[in-house]
């Protein structure tokens, strides 16, 4: 019997060893408001000239090139709180009851989030959140084990006046780019130290304004041809800051030898400022946006405001590969469960599906419990359409839904990446179609109405101001 038992614990702990030897390491850089069109390559080789013709990213290229860039990531929200809580509970801002940073916050935090999905298949697993947070419960509710706390903008310097946040200015540790990243890789250092696996999510305070800089950063694109789409000087380097930390982050994980068995995903949270600087722009209609060829920008569920950049690098992904199947950051969660080895004990009443098949097969579909990808904004904001919305990409159809004053938008964004082209009245069918699916799904989870927000009197008046971004398809 004794020797029985021996034997058993032995062939556990070998077990255990082997479980644990074979986890993956995860690390998610999350930038903040950075558009699909802010990097010095394209995040679709069928669209090489959608990039940056102003800001330089060597080190972000790097990562792309270095695994796959999927050309249709979609950040869950058009802002950034709603979308870090995708993240974090794999479901969409409209199931969460969290679709805006102002107002009523309606979520139930009472969720198993990212590291407690890993920890349950390998208890050995830790957990740092650095930087940016913004979600109203503390990270170590949630199985981070080295955290910053409830952070939010003000940490990463931002000042709600006009001046101060867009004239621009230097900082030594400007966004706290440089502090997050080295606090990031002695985390990293110290897990492999520690023969445990890691999730790391670093969160950068960059791009979000205020526009801070360093001087070296600034002084490095004195002379520098300005693009005639990008050419804030202060943005420019704000952006370079970026970059120059990611290439430390990519080299310590070089000099750790992390690349067999480390996946690094880099995303943002919503889409890029549609201009430099903010405006009240009612929406009208812009001449030219930052984020072209999409359309618009962030607070606005057209392209622009949520698709951004999305990409992932490490252990068997195909160098310089590119996916177009849809993805989104509510399948974050499933998508780790499933490469660190297990998806049998996911949170109920997920909506994220798992993208793991796509890093060896690009063409895959990404499997859901609702079949397309939901995005909800039931607002009036006047820096953005002024008018609330919700939006369904089926396939490659976009509708976007205005209930307040039941007009509806059908684009195909596959060959209209623009949104330049509505298709609602050529197929009036098809619109009826997705319109019924996505109400559906708002009225399934019980979605926040339009009426139930804090801007429907206050913006809205009562639900009677309608958006002026349709003058952009009835001039036609």
């Amino acid at each position: 019997m004794i020797i029985y038992l021996r034997f058993f614990l032995f062939s556990w702990l070998l077990l255990v060893q082997s479980v644990q030897a074979a986890s993956p390491n995860f690390i998610l850089v999350l930038a903040d408001d950075y558009g699909w069109t802010s990097l010095s390559s394209s995040m679709d080789k069928t669209k090489p000239a959608a990039k940056s013709d102003y800001y330089q990213t060597p080190h972000l290229d790097s990562l792309v090139s270095s695994g796959m860039r999927f050309s249709n990531g979609y950040a869950a929200a058009p802002v950034c709180s709603p979308t870090r809580y995708s993240i974090q509970f794999g479901k969409t801002p409209a199931r969460l009851l969290r679709t805006r940073v102002m107002g009523k916050n309606r979520a139930d935090h009472n969720q198993t989030a990212i590291p407690q999905v890993l920890k349950a298949i390998d208890p050995a697993y830790r957990a740092a959140h650095l930087g940016k947070w913004h979600i109203a419960a503390d990270p170590s509710r949630y199985g981070y084990d080295v955290h910053d706390g409830k952070t939010a903008n003000k940490e990463g310097g931002f000042v709600n006046e006009h001046k101060p946040q867009w004239n621009g200015y230097s900082e030594k540790d400007p966004k706290r780019v440089d502090s997050i990243t080295a606090r990031a890789i002695a985390f990293m250092r110290d897990s492999v130290a520690k023969e445990q696996p890691f999730f790391l999510q670093l969160s950068h305070y960059a791009v979000h304004s205020n526009i801070v800089y360093s001087e070296s950063s600034y002084a490095a694109l004195n002379g520098k041809p300005k693009g005639k789409l990008h050419k804030d000087q202060g943005y420019a380097a704000m952006v370079h800051d970026m970059d120059l930390s990611i290439g430390d982050l990519l080299k310590a994980y070089d000099e750790l030898g992390l690349a067999e068995n480390t996946y690094i995903i880099f995303t943002s949270d919503n889409g890029g400022m549609p201009v430099l600087p903010m405006q009240m722009n009612l929406g009208r209609p812009y001449k030219a946006g930052l984020n072209l060829p999409l359309l618009r920008g962030k607070w606005d569920l057209t392209e622009g405001g949520i698709r951004v950049p999305f990409a992932m690098m490490g252990p068997g992904i195909m160098p310089d590969s590119q996916s177009d199947t849809p993805i989104v950051t509510y399948d974050l969660l499933p998508t780790l469960a499933d490469l660190a080895g297990s998806t049998k004990n996911l949170p109920d009443a997920l909506d994220g599906g798992s993208f793991k098949p796509l890093l060896t097969d690009p063409k895959q579909k990404v499997k859901r419990a609702f079949d397309g990808l939901i995005f909800h904004f039931p607002h009036y904001n006047r820096v953005g359409m002024n008018e609330p919305h919700s939006a369904l990409r089926d396939g490659d159809y976009k509708f976007i839904h205005f209930p307040a004053s039941q007009r509806s938008l059908l684009f195909n964004v596959k060959n209209d990446v623009g949104e330049s082209n509505d298709l609602s009245l050529e197929r009036p069918a098809l619109a009826k179609q997705l319109e019924t699916k996505l109400i559906a799904y708002l009225s399934s989870v019980n979605a926040e109405q339009a009426s139930e927000s804090g801007s429907w009197d206050r913006a809205g008046k009562g639900g009677t101001v309608k958006s002026r971004f349709f003058k952009r398809y009835t001039k036609k």
